[in-house]
């Protein structure tokens, strides 16, 4: 796997997941939920902004990985 495959995959994953916006709005929307002294379901709000995009990214990798050559 060449550099520009690994660049257009994260691209397309930071279009579709919304890699760079994502962790800069649900920081936001902590913050003023904190500030109001709303319970924060931190548990949810941190898998959907870390670990689905993350387990996403590991299989496709896996997948590219597996079936190349």
């Amino acid at each position: 796997m060449d550099f520009w495959a690994v660049l257009l995959i994260f691209a397309f994953l930071a279009g579709i997941m919304g890699w760079t916006m994502t962790p800069f709005v649900n920081a936001v929307l902590w913050y003023c939920d904190w500030r109001d002294g709303t319970d924060i379901n931190w548990g949810l709000d941190t898998v959907f902004t870390i670990a689905v995009p993350f387990a996403w990214f590991f299989a496709i990798f896996e997948i590219i990985l597996l079936y190349s050559k």
